[in-house]
């Protein structure tokens, strides 16, 4: 059976996650884990700096966690499924990988608080470095966001290769949903062939999406400097509900310094951000 990882830190972003996480569950008919990583601090600023729990789990995080799989259970659905906990010591954004790979996790949702100014886009997002070393796909919700069942999903596109590899897994989770895919070409260069490029990558993923899962999807071309921004203007103006990017794991020591896209989608979105890890 599938199985949904959901890393809490006790923070109402981690609480948030726990709600995607159980309705994720129920719907890919998997087993429900949700994990802490004890740091050796009171509180592991995790996803929110922002938000003090000390005197919430200090020394209580086996109990809380007991707690949450008791509240939550009524909600998890799954016949013959499975929801647990599991309490870990280490690194963080460490631990969640180890812990996904050796459950062969589908998917991992946390809660992301985005950044609030210039010194964390810098310092970096501890939802970046998650992301990119995670072995499954990761969703990363905001504490505000309000479940609902995607039907609107975006997912940007470029001339490069790499950016296709995510299709056929974001094509999974739109028919699970029966979501319409609104598939965004980011125009890199004013090149008449880079053009052509474009739009001969939309029509080979509007071709599989619409064979192959039997979907509607809808496509765009933008344009412009600040690529992030234009996604997710975009992405507003067609009231879109789930953004799905990929990360390209090419053993490239820079990665995280070259590559702010996926940065800066991740602290900058409103809704839910789904990060394919791809691989050639």
């Amino acid at each position: 059976m599938k199985r949904v990882l959901v890393p809490i830190d006790f923070s109402e972003a981690s609480l948030k996650a726990l709600e995607f996480g159980v309705e994720m569950a129920n719907r890919l008919k998997a087993n429900l884990r949700i994990m802490h990583v004890v740091t050796g601090k009171n509180y592991a600023p995790f996803f929110d700096p922002t938000h003090n729990a000390e005197l919430r789990i200090d020394g209580m995080a086996e109990h809380w966690m007991e707690k949450l799989t008791h509240d939550f259970t009524p909600k998890y659905t799954v016949h013959g499924g499975n929801f647990d906990y599991k309490v870990r010591e280490g690194n963080v954004t460490r631990e969640i990988c180890n812990q996904a790979k050796y459950d062969d996790s589908s998917i991992i949702i946390v809660g992301s608080h985005g950044i609030s100014g210039f010194e964390d886009k810098w310092i970096g997002s501890n939802a970046y470095r998650l992301v990119s070393n995670a072995p499954c796909p990761v969703m990363l919700v905001r504490k505000q966001t309000v479940w609902k069942e995607f039907q609107r999903i975006v997912i940007p596109l470029t001339v490069k290769k790499d950016s296709r590899l995510k299709v056929p897994i974001v094509t999974g989770v739109a028919k699970l949903f029966g979501a319409k895919v609104f598939i965004a070409g980011l125009k890199q260069s004013s090149f008449k062939y880079l053009l052509v490029g474009i739009r001969v990558a939309i029509r080979q993923v509007q071709n599989f999406i619409e064979t192959k899962a039997g979907l509607e999807t809808e496509s765009t071309i933008l344009s412009g400097k600040d690529k992030p921004k234009i996604l997710l203007d975009y992405a507003q103006s067609v009231n879109a509900d789930l953004i799905a990017i990929n990360i390209h794991n090419d053993n490239n020591p820079l990665a995280e310094i070259i590559r702010p896209f996926a940065n800066d989608v991740i602290n900058y979105s409103e809704i839910p951000v789904l990060v394919v890890p791809t691989r050639e």
